[in-house]
């Protein structure tokens, strides 16, 4: 006992100290070193931030508040369908005399220029859609184009230096499409000079919402038929795809990055399509063995949809199956003549059967067949019942003057999967569908129907006359929608937008408007502005800085 007194005597007397001593000491290095470590990481993070900070200014700095554009000038001899155009690089601003629709006006150069911004994607062809949303793409450059024009109306309002000038700027679009916008400005429902966040806010979210509603209501119509021509092409060249969410939201952002601010984040919803004929594209892309003749699928597809029309709610399904169907087969009997095909019937008759089996066998076309949308929406006005059913279903399969019917054994529209799954067919091997269960084509039959007919050469019609008159390359000054000016503009910039907008504003009347005769009076009358005018093209075109200095002199 005595000697372990002693030992804990020991213990305590000699160990201990030299114990908590080492703690201390390895706890007081610990400290130093994490202290270390965090003055370390301090500094990165500062430098990083001066770093970020560096790039930010930089890519906030405006480089070129304005923007001048190059045009052609090209005089027509009657009204066109358009007044100005974007293609192929150029901006084309059309000249019709005495017609004052074709005057010189700011928002049309860059409704235009920001077509030019949106091809520069190459979002034709250089991505990926289902039929949808290329289609709904073809509509957000128009209504992007669309509201770049309103915010450089916009600027020719901030840019007017008086209230009277800024009601002139009012009138002159209360009867254009930007009528929506001006008049809450001109109520002081939106306050455009407002340096407030919720008025700023307020502002851009009507304007995104407020120009997709006026260009849906007024102008989607109009542009219908030569979308759906695009979307043909672009399935031609590209093919048909069934998801392009993240491209689609790409190339939206691309699109409505305007100024800076990405106006597609305050839309309150996405186009909604009614198309008919782009929602059953949209369907077809759900179709596996359909894919590989996309765009003649969807040609022959578009011929017989009318139809659909002639037969009742009862026979929706049906029909609509055999439409696709017939489709398919013409689009494998393409390369045969009619003289081709009544000398070898059995051809059609393979064919018919081999995209049977497929129409068995791949579950996506009783998918698509059974869930056609348009056939409850669009069509169900349409009577009960259609005692020309199977006439209708027949008219489906006329090809080159031909009844392809008359070549398949036992054809009846009736014989399609309604309610039929393949693996209940070979439940049921009485089922009649096993009918048509025949195996691959020989190689011969295949080879054959890739035979191509020489194409018919068909003698171009004359071309009519015409005399446009191109002018040589024009410039013209516009608020340059391209950089970030909606958000990081410093008063400098805007002073030099705002110069811009205001020398334009100071070309008298007459050479903005179309009438050539008026134009050489007002020159004759006012012989001290020939120096500046004497390149003018008779299409209200002027080289305005030694305008206004000439006309400065004059007042």
């Amino acid at each position: 006992m005595k000697l372990w007194q002693k030992l804990e005597g020991y213990v305590k007397r000699y160990w201990a100290p030299v114990t908590i001593s080492g703690f201390v000491g390895l706890s007081i290095t610990g400290v130093i070193h994490q202290k270390q470590l965090n003055d370390i990481q301090k500094e990165k993070t500062r430098v990083e931030k001066i770093r970020q900070d560096s790039i930010k200014a930089e890519q906030c700095k405006i480089k070129k508040p304005v923007l001048n554009i190059a045009y052609q000038n090209d005089t027509l001899e009657h009204s066109g369908t358009a007044l100005y155009l974007y293609y192929a690089g150029k901006i084309t601003r059309y000249f019709v005399e005495k017609d004052d629709r074709y005057k010189l006006q700011l928002p049309y150069f860059a409704h235009e220029e920001w077509h030019h911004h949106n091809h520069e994607s190459c979002f034709r062809l250089k991505y990926s859609y289902t039929p949808v949303d290329f289609y709904k793409l073809c509509m957000h450059n128009e209504i992007s184009a669309n509201l770049a024009a309103l915010l450089t109306a916009r600027y020719e309002y901030l840019a007017a230096p008086t209230k009277a000038k800024k009601r002139a700027i009012l009138n002159r679009y209360k009867n254009t499409y930007m009528k929506f916008y001006f008049e809450k400005v001109a109520t002081g429902q939106i306050k455009p000079e407002s340096k407030n966040p919720n008025d700023i806010e307020k502002e851009r979210q009507f304007l995104a919402n407020g120009t997709l509603n006026m260009w849906m209501a007024k102008f989607s119509r109009h542009y219908r038929p030569s979308f759906y021509n695009m979307l043909q092409t672009y399935i031609n060249k590209v093919g048909i795809v069934a998801n392009s969410k993240k491209n689609y939201r790409y190339i939206l952002n691309h699109m409505y990055t305007i100024g800076g601010v990405n106006f597609a984040n305050y839309f309150k919803k996405d186009i909604t399509l009614q198309e008919d004929k782009v929602l059953l594209a949209e369907q077809l892309s759900k179709i596996r063995f359909m894919k590989a003749g996309g765009a003649d699928i969807l040609n022959i597809v578009n011929q017989n949809y009318p139809l659909l029309k002639q037969v009742g709610i009862d026979k929706q399904t049906e029909i609509f199956q055999n439409l696709l169907i017939s489709s398919q087969l013409k689009y494998m009997l393409c390369h045969k003549t009619a003289e081709e095909l009544k000398e070898n019937p059995q051809i059609v008759n393979l064919c018919y059967r081999k995209i049977m089996n497929k129409v068995y066998t791949d579950k996506s076309f009783s998918q698509v067949a059974m869930s056609y949308p348009l056939l409850n929406v669009n069509l169900s006005h349409l009577k009960i019942k259609d005692t020309d059913f199977e006439n209708t279903a027949h008219l489906m399969y006329q090809y080159k003057g031909i009844d392809l019917t008359t070549m398949i054994n036992d054809f009846s529209p009736n014989k399609v999967p309604v309610h039929t799954k393949f693996e209940q067919n070979f439940e049921h091997p009485i089922n009649n569908s096993l009918y048509y269960l025949f195996p691959q084509m020989s190689a011969q039959l295949e080879q054959s129907l890739e035979k191509k007919q020489a194409p018919k050469v068909i003698p171009l019609a004359p071309k009519k006359e015409c005399k446009p008159k191109r002018s040589e390359i024009m410039r013209v000054n516009l608020p340059n929608l391209r950089e970030p000016i909606l958000l990081y503009a410093t008063p400098e910039d805007e002073a030099k937008i705002f110069a811009a907008l205001r020398e334009f504003e100071e070309i008298p009347p007459v050479f903005k408007n179309c009438d050539t005769k008026a134009q050489q009076k007002y020159l004759e009358e006012h012989k001290h502005y020939i120096d500046s005018l004497k390149n003018f093209q008779a299409t209200g075109s002027v080289n305005i800085k030694p305008f206004l200095k000439n006309n400065s002199r004059s007042k």
